[in-house]
C-alpha cells in the first residue's frame, strides 16, 4: 500500500509539471539574490524583554477585530483590534511576572536570564497564527543565505493560545518543528490527540471533562430540557458533538435546540437564535462560547427582553466581569458556572501596580501593549495624539497617572484563575529547562548519552523534559503532565450573586473533580446558590411531565426522547415505576387496579348473599319457603281444599472570513475485518478510499467485494501517458538541486539503487540504477491512465490559478481593476492581486467541464458513484453505477442504475440492514432504553386503538361509534345489540306473547259461546270478558319491548305496559270487592251494600282506577319522556340500544301504583277465601295475586342487575309470567270445567255442591 501511495503522490506532483509546461511562455532567469525578504510583516501589538531563553506567549488583550473590506484591487488592510480587555492583559503581565520571579530566584535555573515575547491576538485567528509564526521564525525583516544561523531559536516554548482554534492551528503547524506550546485556556479535547499535536500541553482540563461537568449539574437539578449555544470554533463545535454524544449515553436529557454562536457583528442570525430562545420551552440555556460571543449574544436578549433563563456558563465566560453589569444581571443573575481553578500568585500586584510606559517604551521596539493599556485606563493618548483629541478637551498621557488609585479590575488580584494557569505554564517551561541544564555530561537522555547545551538548544530536547516535568507551586498545587500532555482536571462551581445594593458577587458553590478510584465527583452546597426567580428555587426545566406509575411514555413525533405524552396503561396492563415506556401484562389471575400501577386479583363473582340481588333472593326463598309452611299448615288444616302451586325465574472551509484564499475544485475508514473474518457486511465507500486499487485483492474481495462508494469525477487528460514516459532521473536530477522525487519512484519501481547505493546493497545481488531501464514494459499502476479522479481536480486546479494569471496579463494599462485603475506586473506580484482574477475565472477542459468558483470557493459539486465488481475469474472492476450532483433548480439528485450493481451475497440483492423490522399497521413502535431511535419494538395497539402506517409511533383512538377490527389496522362501526326478533331470545319471547295472546282469544271464545251457562254468569261476565281483553294488551304490549327501540315504541312501551296491568289488576280488585260485597248482602241487614256494587258502579271503578295510571303516564311522558339511547357503558366494542326511562321516579310511580291495586286485590281475596259459597271466586284470585306479587317482586332486582338488552328481556318475561299467571290461575279451572265437566256447569250442581259444602 505505500508503494501505491508513494506512485500516487508523485503522479500528482508531476501532472502540476505538465500542466504549467504547456503553457509558460520563456522569460528572463531571475538573478540570484545575495539576501532573501520576508514576504509579509506582521504588525502586531506586542511587548518584548531580552534574555538567554526566551518564551512567547499569546494572550486576547482585544476582544474582538474588524475586518477590511476583501475585494482585491488593492493591498487588503490588516485586522483593527477594537475593545479592550483588561483582564486579558492582566494574563499577559502574569506571565511577565512570573518570568521577573523566574529571573529572581537563585535556585530555579541559576545563571540564565529568560525573556519573552508575548502578543495579542485580538480574538482573531489570523492575528493569532500570524504572532505564533512571527514567535516561531524571529521579527528580522532580512536576513543572508550565506551566514550561519547558530544558537537559540527565536523562542523555546509558547504559552498560549487562549482559543482552542487558534492552538490547533498553531499547533499543527509548529508541531512538525516539535516547540513546546503550553495553553493556560485551550479546552477542546481534540487537542488531546498525541500523534496531532506532539507538543502541546495545557494547564486546563480538556472540554471532555467539562462537558461531564455540565451533565452532571443538569443531572443534580432534573434539569432535563435544555438549550445549548456554542461559539463557531473547534472550540465550540467539537463540545456540541462531545455534549450530544455523552448526553444521550448518559439518558440525563435532550436538546430542545442547538445554536452556533457566530462571530462578528451578525445582528440578523444574533435575532434569529434568540427568538428560538424565546420560544423554547426550555428554561435552561448551556453556552460554550468566548467572552465577545456573549457580550454580542446579551445585547441582543436585552433588546428582546428575554429573562427568566437559567445560564450555565462554561470556563470561557464564567468569570467574565464585563458580562456583571446591572443592566445585564437581571438576565444573568443566579448564573451556574463551571471555573478553571483559582489559585493566588503572591507579589503580582506590586508587580502590576510597577508597570509604567517610560519603562517598557523608550526603544519603541514594539512594546505598544503597556501604551494601549495605560490609553484604555486613563481614557488619554500619548503623543503625538490623535487629530482633534486636544481640541476636543481630552488629555494626554504623560506616564505619571496614579494607577494605584484608579478603580480597575486589572488590579483584582482576588480571583486569578487563567492567571494561575499561566503562572504554573511557565514554570513548566521553566522547570524543565531547569533539568535539562541539570543534565550530567555522558548520563544524557539523548544519542550517545549526551546533554542538551544551552547555546545549540533545539525545542524537541526541551520537549523531553517538559513530558517530566513535576513540580508544586507556592499554592500547593501539583503540576504535572499526563500522557496527552492535560493537567490533572478539576474546576470550580460558580454562581453569580446578585446583591441587593445592585453589586455581583461571583461565589464558589462547589467543585467538580476527577479522582483515580471514583470517577468524576460533583459536591455543590445547594443552600449557598443564588436563584435568579421569585421563588428562590430552582427553576424546572423539562420537556414533559414525568409520567407517573400507571401510564407509558408515547415519544411525540419528530421531537427528542425527552418529549412525550403519558398514555394511561390500558386494561389488564400496568406500570410501576415512573417513565415506564411499556405498560406490562398482568398473570393470569390478575388484573389492573383502578390506577393501573399495580396487579390485583381479579374478582371472583358468583351469586353471594352478600350483595342485594342475593339478599333479596335469599329472603325471597326463606319467605317463599316461610308461606309454604304456613300454607302447607292451611292445607293440612284444610285438607279437602285443593292445591296450585308455582314457579319463577331471572404504541468550515467555505468560511470567507477565516480563509479568504481558498478555492477547490472537488464538492464538500479505517478497518480490520480480515483477520477476525468478519464477512457479510455491505461497504460504503468515501472518496478517499473508492478507487484505492491495493485494496482490491483476491484476499480483501470477498470481504470488499460489491462495495458502493463515493468517487471524484473521472476525466481525462490528453498526452499525460506520454509525458509519464518521458521522465528520465538524469534529465531531472543533473544539477542535484533537491530534485529527488524521480530517482525515489525509479528506485522504487524498478527495485534498485543510483550510485552510491547502501553498504551491502551490491555484495547482496541487488542492481544499480542505470537511469535507462525500460520504463513503458514495466507493469506499474503509475501508467495507468484509464481512472483520473484526483489528477483531473489536480489539472483543473492548475489550469484555474494558470487562467487567472493570463487573465491579469491581460490586462489593459489603465483599465486595470486596482487603485487608480492599476493593473498588476508579473515582477511586482502579489498573491492578493491574483486573488481578484482566481475569483473570476470561467473555463472548460478540454474533457467539457466547465470550471469556475462560487462565493465561497467551491466548485460544481458532482460525484460519481462507483461498485466494486468481483469477476468469476478473480478480476477486480470497478464500474459506474450511477451519480450524484447539486443542481440550482432540483437540489441534490441521486441517479443510480441498480441492475448494474454487484452485491457480493448469494442472493445477489441489497442486503437488509436495520436495527428492527418494520412495525406494521395495527402496531406502534416503542424505542429500546438506552438504544438509537431506529431499534424498536412493535407493540400491539391496545383494543379500540388502531394504526393504519407502517412504523407508526402512535395508536389513535377510534371515533365514538367505531371500534377497532381484530388485526387494530382500521376502525370498524361497533356492533349494535338490542332485543331483536331475529335472535332466539327475541323469537322465543315473540312467540310466548302470540301464544298468550293467542290462549286469551280461545278463552275469550270459549266464554263467549258458553256466556249463558251458570258458570259463566255465577263470575260476573262482563268483568270477566274485560279481564281477557285487558290480558291480552298485556300480552301484546310486551311486543313494543323487542325490535330496535325508536322514539315511538319508547314512549309507547311502559305506558302500554302501565295502562293494561292497571286495567287488568283494576278488574280482579273489583271482583273481588264484587265478592266480599254479595256475601256481606247475603247477611241479616247487609242488602244495602249491594246498590254500591251494581254494574254501572263497576264500570266507573274499573275506569276511575285506571284513569289514574293513564294520568301518571301522561305527566311522565309530558314531563321527561324515554327516549332511545346509545350506551357505550356495558360493551366498549359494541353499542345497546336501550330505552332511557327519562324519569325514574315516573317509572317508580307507574310499578307502584300497580303494586298498589295487586296487594289490595290480594287482600280483598284473602279475606273472602273462607265465605261460603259452591265456587268461591276469590280463592282463584288469591293464588294469581300470589303469582303476581311474586313475578314482579322478582322483577326489581333482577331489571337492575341486567345489562342492556337482557334488562327488556327480564321485562318481558315478567309481562309473559305474570300474564300467563293471572291467566291460567283465574280461567283455568272455569274453561276445565266447561269444556271437560260439563255436568259440574249447571245450576243445580253449582247449587248442590253448595249444599253439601253448607
Amino acid at each position: 500500500m505505500a508503494a501505491f501511495l508513494d506512485s500516487f503522490l508523485f503522479l500528482y506532483v508531476y501532472l502540476v509539471v505538465i500542466v504549467f509546461s504547456s503553457f509558460l511562455f520563456m522569460t528572463e532567469p531571475s538573478p540570484l539574490f545575495s539576501s532573501c525578504k520576508v514576504r509579509k510583516k506582521f504588525y502586531l501589538n506586542g511587548m518584548h524583554k531580552p534574555g538567554d531563553v526566551i518564551l512567547g506567549g499569546l494572550f486576547e488583550v482585544h476582544y474582538t477585530s474588524v475586518f477590511p473590506e476583501l475585494t482585491f484591487t488593492s493591498e487588503p488592510n490588516q485586522l483593527r483590534c477594537q475593545g479592550f480587555d483588561p483582564p486579558g492583559f492582566r494574563h499577559a503581565m502574569s506571565m511577565a511576572f512570573a518570568i521577573d520571579e523566574i529571573n529572581k530566584n537563585p535556585d530555579l535555573l541559576p545563571n540564565v536570564t529568560l525573556g519573552y515575547s508575548l502578543y495579542d491576538n485580538c480574538a482573531t485567528l489570523v492575528t493569532g497564527f500570524s504572532a505564533a509564526l512571527s514567535l516561531a521564525s524571529g521579527k528580522e525583516e532580512q536576513f543572508l543565505l550565506q551566514e550561519n544561523c547558530l544558537g537559540t531559536p527565536p523562542v523555546l516554548g509558547i504559552v498560549g493560545d487562549s482559543f482552542s482554534t487558534f492552538s490547533i492551528a498553531t499547533s499543527d503547524v509548529l508541531g512538525l518543528f516539535k516547540l513546546p506550546i503550553v495553553s493556560y485556556y485551550a479546552t477542546c479535547s481534540c487537542l488531546s490527540n498525541r500523534q496531532r499535536f506532539p507538543s502541546f500541553f495545557r494547564t486546563i482540563p480538556s472540554d471532555a471533562f467539562q462537558v461531564r461537568a455540565m451533565i452532571q449539574i443538569l443531572k443534580r437539578f432534573g434539569w432535563t430540557w435544555a438549550g445549548l449555544l456554542v461559539s463557531d470554533d473547534d472550540y465550540g463545535l467539537h463540545v456540541a458533538r462531545s455534549f450530544r454524544s455523552d448526553l444521550a449515553q448518559s439518558g440525563g436529557g435532550c436538546l430542545s435546540y442547538s445554536e452556533i454562536l457566530p462571530w462578528g457583528d451578525n445582528t440578523a442570525e444574533l435575532k434569529r437564535i434568540v427568538e428560538v430562545m424565546k420560544k423554547s420551552t426550555a428554561r435552561v440555556v448551556i453556552v460554550f462560547a468566548h467572552q465577545i460571543h456573549m457580550i454580542q449574544l446579551m445585547e441582543e436578549v436585552v433588546r428582546q427582553n428575554v429573562t427568566g433563563l437559567q445560564w450555565l456558563a462554561s470556563e470561557a465566560w464564567t468569570a467574565a466581569a464585563v458580562l456583571q453589569t446591572p443592566r445585564l444581571m437581571p438576565y444573568l443573575g443566579g448564573t451556574l458556572g463551571i471555573a478553571i481553578r483559582r489559585g493566588e500568585i503572591p507579589g503580582l500586584r506590586d508587580f502590576l501596580l510597577g508597570l509604567r510606559p517610560d519603562l517598557h517604551d523608550s526603544n519603541n521596539n514594539g512594546n505598544s501593549l503597556i501604551r494601549l493599556f495605560w490609553e484604555n485606563t486613563f481614557q488619554c493618548r500619548f503623543a503625538p495624539p490623535p487629530a482633534g483629541w486636544v481640541e476636543a478637551g481630552a488629555t494626554l498621557c504623560t506616564g505619571d497617572e496614579d494607577l494605584e488609585n484608579m478603580e480597575t479590575e486589572f488590579l483584582d488580584v482576588s480571583n486569578l484563575r487563567p492567571e494561575y494557569n499561566i503562572y504554573k505554564a511557565v514554570y513548566a517551561l521553566a522547570y524543565a529547562l531547569d533539568d535539562m541544564l541539570h543534565c550530567e555530561p555522558g548520563k544524557g537522555p539523548f544519542s550517545r548519552n549526551s546533554c542538551a547545551v544551552l547555546q545549540g538548544l533545539e525545542p524537541w530536547q526541551l520537549m523531553h523534559y517538559l513530558e517530566k516535568v513535576n513540580f508544586t507551586t507556592s499554592f500547593g498545587d501539583q503540576v504535572s503532565f499526563d500522557e496527552n500532555g492535560d493537567a490533572l482536571p478539576i474546576y470550580d462551581v460558580m454562581n453569580w450573586l446578585w446583591l441587593p445594593d445592585g453589586r455581583t458577587e461571583v461565589q464558589n458553590v462547589g467543585e467538580v473533580k476527577s479522582l483515580a478510584f471514583k470517577g468524576e465527583e460533583l459536591t455543590i452546597d445547594e443552600d449557598k446558590i443564588f436563584w435568579n426567580y421569585d421563588s428562590k428555587q430552582p427553576p424546572l426545566s423539562i420537556c414533559s411531565e414525568s409520567c407517573p406509575p400507571g401510564t407509558r411514555t408515547a415519544r411525540k413525533r419528530g421531537q427528542p426522547a425527552c418529549c412525550f405524552d403519558c398514555i394511561p396503561c390500558s386494561e389488564g396492563k400496568i406500570s410501576n415505576e415512573t417513565d415506564s415506556m411499556e405498560c406490562t401484562s398482568c398473570p393470569k389471575d390478575f388484573w389492573s387496579s383502578p390506577q393501573r400501577d399495580h396487579c390485583v386479583p381479579k374478582k371472583i363473582e358468583f351469586l353471594s348473599y352478600h350483595e342485594p340481588l342475593g339478599i333479596c333472593l335469599t329472603v325471597a326463598s326463606l319467605l317463599g319457603t316461610f308461606i309454604c309452611a304456613i300454607v302447607l299448615g292451611i292445607f293440612t288444616y284444610h285438607r279437602g281444599t285443593p292445591m296450585v302451586s308455582y314457579y319463577a325465574t331471572c404504541s468550515c472551509l467555505s468560511n470567507r472570513q477565516r480563509f479568504p484564499s481558498f478555492f477547490r475544485t472537488i464538492p464538500s475508514d479505517a478497518f480490520q475485518v480480515v483477520r477476525q473474518n468478519v464477512t457479510g457486511l455491505q461497504w460504503l465507500a468515501s472518496e478517499a478510499w473508492t478507487a484505492a486499487a491495493v485494496l482490491q485483492t483476491p484476499r480483501l474481495m470477498p470481504y470488499l467485494g460489491g462495495t458502493l462508494g463515493i468517487a471524484i469525477r473521472r476525466g481525462e487528460i490528453p498526452g499525460l501517458r506520454d509525458f509519464l514516459l518521458g521522465l528520465r532521473p538524469d534529465l531531472h536530477d543533473s544539477n542535484n538541486n533537491g530534485n529527488s522525487l524521480i530517482r525515489l519512484f525509479w528506485e522504487n519501481t524498478f527495485q534498485c539503487r543510483f550510485a552510491p547505493p547502501p553498504a551491502g546493497w551490491v555484495e547482496a545481488g541487488a542492481t544499480l540504477c542505470t537511469g535507462d531501464e525500460d520504463l513503458e514494459n514495466m507493469e506499474t499502476e503509475f501508467l495507468d491512465v484509464s481512472n483520473l479522479r484526483p489528477e483531473y481536480n489536480v489539472y483543473k486546479a492548475v489550469y484555474a490559478l494558470a487562467y487567472a494569471l493570463d487573465n491579469m496579463l491581460q490586462c489593459e494599462p489603465g483599465k486595470g481593476p486596482f487603485s487608480r485603475n492599476s493593473c498588476a506586473v508579473l515582477q511586482g506580484l502579489e498573491p492578493w492581486q491574483l486573488m481578484h482574477y482566481l475569483e473570476k475565472v470561467n473555463f472548460t477542459t478540454s474533457f467539457g467541464d466547465q470550471v469556475s468558483f462560487d462565493e465561497n470557493g467551491d466548485a460544481l459539486p458532482i460525484y460519481d458513484v462507483m461498485n466494486w465488481l468481483w469477476l468469476p475469474d478473480g478480476r477486480t472492476k470497478v464500474q459506474n453505477v450511477g451519480e450524484v450532483k447539486r443542481s440550482a433548480f432540483k437540489g441534490e439528485e441521486l441517479t443510480i442504475d441498480e441492475d448494474k450493481i454487484f452485491w457480493n451475497f448469494d442472493s445477489k440483492q441489497p442486503p437488509l440492514s436495520i436495527c428492527s423490522e418494520s412495525c406494521p399497521p395495527g402496531t406502534r413502535t416503542a424505542r429500546k432504553r438506552g438504544q438509537p431511535v431506529c431499534c424498536f419494538d412493535c407493540i400491539p395497539c391496545s383494543e379500540g386503538k388502531i394504526s393504519n402506517e407502517t412504523d407508526s409511533t402512535e395508536c389513535t383512538s377510534c371515533p365514538k361509534d367505531f371500534w377497532s377490527s381484530p388485526q387494530r389496522d382500521h376502525c370498524v362501526p361497533k356492533k349494535i345489540e338490542f332485543l331483536s326478533y331475529h335472535e332466539p331470545l327475541g323469537i322465543c319471547l315473540t312467540v310466548a306473547s302470540l301464544l298468550g295472546t293467542f290462549i286469551c282469544a280461545i278463552v275469550l271464545g270459549i266464554f263467549t259461546y258458553h256466556h249463558g251457562t251458570p258458570m259463566v254468569r255465577a263470575n260476573n261476565s262482563e268483568l270477566s270478558f274485560l279481564l281477557l281483553v285487558s290480558l291480552k294488551l298485556c300480552f301484546l304490549c310486551s311486543l313494543l319491548f323487542i325490535g330496535r327501540p325508536r322514539l315511538w315504541t319508547c314512549q309507547l312501551r311502559h305506558a302500554a305496559f302501565g295502562i293494561s296491568f292497571v286495567l287488568c289488576v283494576s278488574c280482579i280488585l273489583v271482583k273481588t270487592v264484587v265478592v266480599v260485597a254479595v256475601f256481606k248482602a247475603s247477611k241479616p241487614g247487609g242488602g244495602a251494600s249491594l246498590k254500591w256494587f251494581g254494574a254501572m258502579q263497576q264500570r266507573g271503578t274499573v275506569i276511575a282506577l285506571t284513569s289514574i295510571q293513564v294520568a301518571i303516564c301522561t305527566a311522565w311522558l309530558m314531563s321527561a319522556s324515554p327516549a332511545p339511547h346509545k350506551n357505550t357503558q356495558y360493551h366498549n366494542d359494541k353499542i345497546v340500544y336501550e330505552c332511557v326511562a327519562g324519569s325514574t321516579i315516573g317509572f317508580a310511580v307507574l310499578l307502584g301504583y300497580i303494586g298498589l291495586l295487586a296487594i289490595l286485590s290480594f287482600l280483598f281475596a284473602f279475606l273472602a277465601r273462607n265465605l261460603p259459597d259452591n265456587f268461591n271466586d276469590a280463592k282463584l284470585i288469591t293464588f294469581s295475586m300470589l303469582i303476581f306479587c311474586a313475578v314482579w317482586v322478582a322483577f326489581v332486582p333482577a331489571y337492575v342487575n341486567s345489562p342492556g338488552k337482557y334488562a327488556d328481556a327480564v321485562e318481558v318475561f315478567a309481562i309473559l309470567a305474570s300474564s300467563f299467571g293471572l291467566l291460567v290461575a283465574l280461567f283455568g279451572p272455569k274453561c276445565f270445567i266447561i269444556l271437560l265437566r260439563p255436568e259440574r256447569n249447571t245450576k243445580k250442581a253449582i247449587m248442590g255442591r253448595g249444599t253439601s259444602t253448607s
